[in-house]
């Protein structure tokens, strides 16, 4: 089990999923950064965990690759979970589902720097 210190940061998964998802179309870095109207070494940054603009073009890449938008924010495609939550986190996750898919990375990483906050103060 991960240590709460252990968290990735949702812009390196968000770089990872990118690069798994342009090597399994056979894609070069260029190849996409020529689809997307960006350069190749944005690319190269969006890949290694350095978000960058890449929030911004989760709509283009999810339809450059095929995929669900949320593949690049979760790494999973909708998935129904039955469990009991407080008043408060129900909002939360309300709130949440109304976000666009850069909203969303956004959303987590004031969660993540929130979480740490919190960590560090305890």
């Amino acid at each position: 089990m991960a240590e709460q210190d252990d968290v990735i940061s949702p812009g390196i998964d968000l770089g990872q999923r990118i690069k798994i998802l342009r090597k399994s179309a056979g894609l070069t870095q260029q190849q996409v950064a020529d689809a997307l109207g960006v350069s190749r070494p944005a690319i190269a940054f969006w890949e290694t965990g350095r978000e960058g603009s890449a929030r911004k073009h989760i709509p283009k890449l999810a339809a450059l690759f095929n995929v669900d938008p949320e593949i690049f924010l979760t790494g999973y495609v909708q998935e129904d979970i039955e469990l009991v939550i407080t008043p408060d986190e129900h909002d939360v996750i309300r709130l949440y589902r109304m976000l666009d898919p850069s909203r969303k990375v956004s959303a987590q990483k004031w969660l993540e720097r929130q979480a740490r906050m919190a960590r560090q103060s305890d």
